[in-house]
């Protein structure tokens, strides 16, 4: 009996070791089956409406032996929450190979390491296919590293009731009033006119002015080095000039620029122009329906500007970095572009986009302009200026102080210095 139960024993021993043999063999077959496809897995990760999703399914056709795994994220605050924490922590399996990243592209310039440096691959030949201002918003202020293939652009124009302007002898054409509003006292002009004889304005807050001509400018709040030089006379000049709109009242009043308090004063009359990015184009069709043929687009008063856009970068960490940068290439190229603003609205940045004659049409809400013309010629001429890491710090203070000059007519010499100071503190921290 004692041996037949040490037999029963010795056998099950046997057949529990087969059977964990076995499992270990079937895991092992499955690590290196994912170990084989993770080596041909690209991940993305993108926002809702950031890049156009028929684009994402040519790439699966044009990269067929890629899994592309397509990751999308709660845009804004949340997105660039994980993409800190992705970028502060170490690289795991998950981990993306490709990110999208907005304007903001140059506060994760001090995480250049976790990138990929595009001059090492390809760089100098992809960067020629894009405007110097755009790609330099992508590259180290060294400029030994890039880190990004642009995707799109916001180009400025100043969106206008065609029928307020002419009726008010101002300008009868995009091309007149282009010409009217070069220089900033004709600008003033242009909003004196508005205001006196029709009661009705094309600003509406002092803070909505001051970032505005900030974005045409050459340089910004800082320099190459990442030095702050917003306390500087061409900062001071832009803060004088919108502080001289509020107090000559040509200003609505203290109301932020596409905020629904805006958007009404838009339907009822009282905006009658917006210098703004392509992108709003959408927003006013949306918000003013009842106002189709009746609005149209100029260059922008003073210069052109640019007020976001986008880019793709590859993680350093990525498996399979020539796919990456291939992908983030093939995505970009100027036929990818010309589809995504059709669809998306997502004004190119490659060259050959802005030069391709597909890429605009009579619009009938802008009573039968093409006003991706204009939007050209704007994306062409946007000046370089070199974006800090901490601009967000200095814009907001900015913006705070000139809030209080509008709602509690604080001293506009008394609000300059508190907000030096405030950006002081902070970026010293």
């Amino acid at each position: 009996m004692v041996m037949k139960k040490l037999g029963v024993s010795l056998l099950l021993l046997v057949l529990s070791i087969i059977l964990l043999s076995a499992c270990n063999s079937e895991n092992e077959a499955e690590a290196e089956t994912d170990n084989n496809s993770g080596s041909k897995k690209i991940t993305l990760w993108y926002w809702n409406r950031g890049l156009d999703e028929s684009v994402l399914e040519k790439v699966k056709e044009e990269f067929p032996d890629i899994q592309l795994d397509l990751q999308k994220l709660p845009p804004g605050k949340d997105y660039k929450t994980k993409l800190t924490a992705l970028l502060t922590s170490k690289p795991g399996k998950d981990s993306p190979d490709l990110v999208l990243m907005n304007i903001w592209l140059s506060e994760y310039l001090p995480y250049s390491e976790k990138f990929l440096n595009l001059y090492d691959y390809n760089g100098k030949d992809i960067e020629q296919n894009y405007p110097a201002w755009k790609v330099q918003q992508g590259v180290s202020g060294d400029g030994k590293t890039m880190i990004a293939v642009p995707v799109d652009t916001a180009p400025t124009g100043l969106f206008y009731r065609e029928d307020i302007f002419k009726d008010a002898g101002i300008a009868s054409s995009p091309e007149e009033l282009s010409d009217k509003v070069k220089s900033w006292d004709n600008y003033v002009s242009v909003l004196q006119e508005l205001k006196d004889k029709k009661g009705v304005y094309a600003e509406s807050s002092m803070k909505d002015v001051f970032s505005k001509q900030i974005n045409k400018l050459d340089k910004r709040y800082f320099d190459a080095d990442n030095k702050f030089i917003g306390d500087q006379e061409h900062i001071k000049q832009e803060w004088d000039k919108a502080i001289s709109l509020g107090k000559d009242g040509l200003v609505l009043g203290n109301i932020e620029e596409l905020t629904q308090e805006w958007n009404a004063a838009l339907i009822n009359g009282e905006i009658v122009g917006y210098d703004g990015p392509v992108w709003a184009k959408d927003i006013i069709i949306d918000t003013a329906p009842a106002l189709s043929g009746k609005w149209k687009v100029s260059r922008s008063p003073v210069a052109d500007g640019n007020d976001g856009g986008s880019f793709l970068s590859v993680l350093k960490s990525s498996k399979n970095p020539e796919i990456a940068v291939k992908i983030a290439e093939f995505i970009n190229n100027e036929e990818n572009q010309v589809t995504s603003y059709k669809n998306m609205s997502l004004f190119p940045a490659h060259n050959k986009a802005l030069a391709n004659t597909e890429l605009g049409q009579s619009e009938e809400y802008f009573g039968g302009q093409n006003t991706s013309e204009v939007f050209v010629e704007s994306a062409k001429n946007v000046k370089e200026a070199f974006r800090g890491t901490k601009e967000t710090i200095v814009s907001t203070a900015f913006r705070d102080e000139l809030d209080l000059v509008a709602t509690e007519n604080k001293d506009p010499e008394k609000a300059w210095q508190d907000a030096l100071d405030k950006i002081a503190r902070d970026l010293s921290m």
